[in-house]
């Protein structure tokens, strides 16, 4: 008894040793869990893993006792992988100058601007080279063009979009120009008019047949009992009929107009999901970059 007691003694001994040298090992050298160098170790160790939420926090607070290009470029791209823009640009401008990353930062800006929807903005840097780069000049440029696809703005000469671009996508970039340019919309105009000639025809234009054809038959119908009671002197009846097929008149001919408006809606909205698929499934054409 006392022998088997003793060997429990032992092995209790030395597995106590064995935590005590795990913890110890796994202690920070300078026994302070929130130094920089431990933020910096653990925000990389984020990044790697790609928990940019996190990493971004623990660079932000090495980034108060240190200074670190690598390191601030590492935040604004944590920023930019988590969707959040505006900060990642205000970042990556703070590498513009004096940086060796600063041809990857102004790229990565313009992305950032570009990823925000802010075309516009986009547009007007790039026309007046503010913030440019010489290494991916054309980079740039690709994203200004590619931003006229994604908002309403009137497209410039398609050979100058086309130049910035391989051949190979040349004949896509081409089509997507086209339904761009000359979108194949209906008018909501001509809905009204068909509509107020014939109830339901502008309806059958925007390509809402049925809607169209129960249109025509209900404004039709209340006419015809609104006529017939009449004629039977029912005055009560026909005031009764005469309200309802004025109701269905009116409303096949506001429905039309939103009809028009909705498809409309629908073509500019397959329009951008099929080019930004396109682009997406290419990367925007630019290089990938990852400090």
């Amino acid at each position: 008894m006392k022998t088997k007691t003793n060997k429990r003694f032992i092995v209790a001994f030395f597995f106590l040793i064995v935590l005590l040298n795990t913890a110890n090992s796994q202690q920070p050298i300078d026994g302070n869990i929130f130094s920089p160098q431990n933020r910096l170790q653990f925000g990389n160790f984020l990044y790697k893993d790609r928990d940019y939420l996190r990493a971004a926090e623990e660079f932000k607070e090495y980034l108060k006792s240190e200074s670190n290009d690598t390191i601030v470029f590492r935040l604004a791209n944590s920023y930019f992988k988590i969707g959040r823009f505006t900060e990642a640009a205000d970042n990556f401008k703070g590498l513009f100058f004096g940086s060796q990353l600063s041809e990857e930062a102004r790229l990565l800006f313009y992305e950032s601007i570009f990823f925000q929807n802010d075309y516009k903005s986009l547009r007007e840097l790039a026309d007046k080279k503010n913030y440019s780069s010489s290494k991916f000049a054309k980079e740039i440029e690709r994203l200004k063009y590619l931003s006229y696809f994604l908002d309403n703005s009137a497209l410039p000469d398609e050979n100058v979009v086309l130049k910035n671009f391989p051949d190979s996508v040349h004949s896509r970039l081409i089509n997507f120009y086209q339904q761009k340019k000359f979108p194949l919309y209906k008018s909501p105009t001509t809905a009204i008019i068909l509509s107020t000639l014939i109830p339901g025809s502008g309806k059958i234009y925007t390509g809402e047949v049925g809607d169209g054809i129960t249109s025509f038959i209900a404004t039709a119908l209340t006419t015809f009992l609104a006529v017939t009671n009449f004629n039977a002197d029912h005055q009560f009846r026909g005031w009764l009929f005469s309200g309802l097929a004025a109701f269905f008149y009116a409303g096949n001919i506001y429905g039309s107009a939103a009809s028009a408006q909705i498809y409309n809606a629908k073509i500019q909205f397959n329009f951008n999901k099929e080019v930004k698929l396109f682009f997406e499934q290419r990367n925007y054409f630019l290089p990938k970059i990852d400090y």
